[in-house]
């Protein structure tokens, strides 16, 4: 939602089904991660899982990750009828820089079989030859109104009224985050829910 020119071009990627190593950066909560799964799905189709991994590099910050999980999946051939594997890695700026060192190695190596996605909150914090060899993509914090369409949507699928208020207040809290707008509306929905129980005994 609400990232339109960025989705108009990765749509030119699955169109052709061929991929280029590939750099999100944006604040947490507003499609990286969604926008990286929604790419190979469509590449892969009912196979996606074979041929992709997802790694979060915040969980592992050395160097080992890269060299073992990594660099393991890498050098797998693709499964099926498929060109190449994805990888993608989460938070990618949390690696060292050795580690970021030893990743440009393994894409350099394996970049006819193997595609990088990489998300990360800062690509300042991403080395130069990473940032070289990906088209980096900048995602923005959401909108308002990017917000509260997906909340409306979400809403009429749960049966859910919002008053204006209450829109006005998940807008707020979200900050242009929708996991934020979404656990808020989460958190709501459950607290009116038990309210209501309470109200009926």
């Amino acid at each position: 939602m609400g990232q339109d020119d960025i989705i108009k071009r990765l749509k030119s990627y699955v169109k052709t089904k061929n991929l280029p190593h590939l750099l999100f950066s944006g604040p947490p909560g507003v499609g990286k991660t969604a926008a990286a799964i929604s790419i190979v799905k469509e590449i892969f189709g009912e196979t996606w899982r074979n041929n992709f991994i997802e790694l979060n590099a915040s969980d592992e910050r050395g160097i080992d990750i890269i060299r073992h999980k990594v660099k393991d999946f890498a050098r797998m051939a693709p499964l099926g009828e498929a060109d190449f594997k994805v990888i993608f890695l989460d938070e990618a700026d949390a690696l060292t820089n050795d580690a970021q060192s030893a990743l440009r190695r393994t894409m350099e190596r394996y970049s006819a079989t193997t595609r990088f996605i990489l998300s990360c909150n800062y690509s300042s914090k991403i080395i130069e030859p990473i940032q070289s060899r990906c088209a980096v993509y900048r995602f923005k914090p959401l909108s308002k109104e990017a917000v509260t369409r997906r909340i409306d949507h979400i809403a009429k699928l749960e049966k859910l009224e919002i008053a204006r208020e209450g829109m006005d207040a998940i807008e707020y809290v979200a900050s242009g985050d929708m996991r934020k707008a979404i656990n808020a509306l989460q958190a709501a929905a459950l607290l009116a829910t038990r309210w209501t129980r309470t109200q009926s005994t």
